[in-house]
């Protein structure tokens, strides 16, 4: 199940940037938590003296656009995804936040490449399950008073649809035993609960804040939360032969069956963010 971190099924999910946009649009309208997370984790830490900055998975720049009025008026901004089509929306998040841009599609492995102290600020929000290895990495470029930002998943993140899904797959005998879908698989890469203690060994100061969220879709809503869950069903069915039997129409049946028969469907979106600085050298980690 853990090829579904290959770099190929990523981009089939994620490389429709306009139906990408329209999810990150729902999940803030049906969110309980009317908080933008992104500005709760920049409004703990003063960035006003960076000057280079990447963000790594950057998609569409939504990270980046936060940090409007926030770096040093020269700031140069990197976005790093492994999609191309997300570069003319992430220089249009670059220019609309203020700063200069520039954009790589050839994934985040290639800051390998860079120089150790190479930028001010690195920023990643829902996308460092993606490429965990990276963490020394991202230490190694960071300034020796350069600060890590990150966002991620709690793993009680969609829950409900899990069980849901999982039920449905049983039900068909589409899962074998003890069976971790995707979307677990990738969550558990790095979460709240796994984040700090992967995050230690490579720096010396780490703060932790939770953010409470949850999707609330009340049953005439049903059809935007079914909108949501086709978006992310690879994340749930790659790998268990759902496709071969229509599971995506039965599972969104199942679904709308459960918005009109109850008072609507609440799901769990708990984050965390991490805040990492102090980075510590390869001879400090001996």
């Amino acid at each position: 199940m853990a090829d579904f971190l290959d770099k190929k099924k990523i981009r089939q999910v994620f490389r429709n940037v306009q139906k990408h946009q329209h999810i990150e649009m729902l999940i803030r309208q049906f969110s309980s938590n009317k908080e933008d997370i992104r500005l709760t984790a920049l409004n703990q830490v003063d960035l006003s003296n960076c000057r280079n900055v990447l963000e790594m998975g950057c998609a569409f720049g939504a990270f980046t656009e936060a940090l409007k009025g926030r770096l040093h008026r020269e700031a140069t901004i990197t976005g790093m995804d492994i999609i191309a089509e997300y570069e003319p929306f992430f220089l249009e998040a670059c220019k609309r936040a203020g700063y200069q841009g520039t954009f790589s599609s050839a994934g985040v492995h290639l800051i390998k490449k860079y120089p150790p102290a190479s930028f001010d600020l690195v920023i990643c929000s829902f996308a460092l399950y993606f490429f965990v290895d990276m963490i020394p990495e991202i230490s190694r470029i960071l300034q020796k008073d350069g600060t890590f930002i990150t966002i991620t998943h709690d793993q009680c993140n969609m829950q409900e649809l899990i069980t849901i899904t999982r039920n449905t797959l049983e039900e068909y005998q589409l899962l074998m035993n003890n069976q971790l879908l995707p979307i677990e698989v990738i969550i558990r890469q790095f979460s709240a609960e796994n984040g700090e203690k992967m995050l230690s060994p490579f720096f010396g100061h780490i703060r932790k804040f939770d953010f409470k969220n949850s999707l609330i879709f009340q049953p005439w809503d049903i059809y935007f939360f079914m909108d949501y869950y086709q978006f992310k069903s690879a994340f749930f069915l790659a790998g268990t032969r759902a496709h071969k039997k229509n599971i995506v129409d039965k599972l969104l049946h199942k679904l709308q069956d459960i918005g009109a028969e109850t008072s609507g469907i609440t799901m769990c979106k708990d984050d965390a963010i991490f805040i990492c600085s102090q980075p510590l050298e390869s001879k400090d980690l001996l």
